[in-house]
C-alpha cells in the first residue's frame, strides 16, 4: 500500500520545515465519512474486536489511534474509499462510501512486505498468465499456509490485477499531497461460520489484500467492522 511512501515523505518534510509563519488555507479533509480527518482519533469497540480472537491470524493495534494520512480512491459511480493510515502503526482503516454515506468499514494490518530485487521475482507476482496477484487462490501464512479465494473478479481463471489510483493527503491543508498507483487484488477466507452463506450472522471472513506499488509488494490482513463499532473523536 503506501506506508513506505508516507514514512519517507514524513522524514523529508521534517528536514524541510519552513521558517516562516503564514495563514493556513482551508482544510482539505472536511466532511468525510464518519468524520475522519487528519490528526483525529479513531477508536474501535474492544468487544467487537474480541470476537475475532482465535479466528484471524494477525494482531490488532491498541486503540484509540490518530490518523496521520488519508488516501482517497475513486471507485466510480459515486463510490469512494478512504484509507485512514493510523499513526505509529502499519495499519489503516478503510471506509467506503456511496454518494457520501458510509457503507463499509475494514481494518487492515500489514502482515508482510516484499522488496523484489529482480525482474524474475516481480514476474512471480505480476505475470499475466500465472502471477500471484490475480490468481484465483493464494496460499499465505507463516508455518501453516492458509487458502484465500479471490474476492474481486468472478471466474476461476487468472485475472489482471486491479489498477488502484490513490491520492494521499499527508496534512490537513493540502500542502503534502502525493499520488500512488498500485496493482492490487483482494482475497478472503472464511474463518468461522457457513462458507456458502455470506449472510450467516456467525460468519467471520479474514481478508488478504495484496498490492504492488513503487518497488514494494505489501500484504495486508483485515476484517470487516460494523460502522457502529467505529468512533472518530
Amino acid at each position: 500500500m503506501s506506508f513506505h511512501i508516507i514514512r519517507s515523505v514524513a522524514k523529508k518534510q521534517a528536514k524541510e520545515a519552513a521558517g516562516f509563519f503564514r495563514k493556513k488555507p482551508t482544510r482539505v479533509d472536511q466532511d468525510l465519512p464518519l468524520g475522519v480527518a487528519i490528526d483525529r482519533l479513531v477508536d474501535i469497540d474492544g468487544a467487537g474486536l474480541s470476537t475475532f480472537i482465535g479466528l484471524v491470524h494477525f494482531n490488532f493495534p491498541s486503540f484509540p489511534l490518530a490518523i496521520e494520512a488519508i488516501g482517497k480512491i475513486d471507485l466510480g459511480e459515486g463510490a469512494m474509499a478512504y484509507r485512514c493510515y493510523l499513526q505509529g502503526t502499519s495499519a489503516f482503516l478503510q471506509v467506503v462510501s456511496e454518494h457520501g454515506e458510509p457503507v463499509e468499514c475494514r481494518l487492515y494490518v500489514l502482515d508482510r512486505d516484499v522488496y523484489p530485487h529482480s525482474e524474475e521475482i516481480w514476474e512471480l507476482w505480476l505475470n499475466d498468465e500465472d502471477g500471484i496477484i490475480g490468481s484465483p487462490e493464494v496460499l499465505h501464512g507463516d508455518g501453516e499456509e492458509r487458502s484465500y479465494q479471490r474476492e474481486w473478479m468472478d471466474g476461476d481463471g487468472q485475472s489482471a490485477p486491479v489498477q488502484v489510483s490513490e491520492r494521499i493527503i499527508r496534512d490537513a491543508y493540502g500542502e503534502q499531497i502525493f499520488e500512488e498507483t498500485q496493482q492490487a487484488m483482494s482475497y478472503f477466507r472464511v474463518a468461522s461460520g457457513d462458507p456458502y452463506n455470506p449472510e450467516d450472522p456467525e460468519r467471520v471472513d479474514e481478508f488478504l489484500l495484496i498490492s504492488a506499488g513503487e518497488g514494494v509488494i505489501e500484504l495486508y490482513l483485515g476484517v470487516d467492522l460494523m460502522l457502529e463499532e467505529v468512533t472518530v473523536i
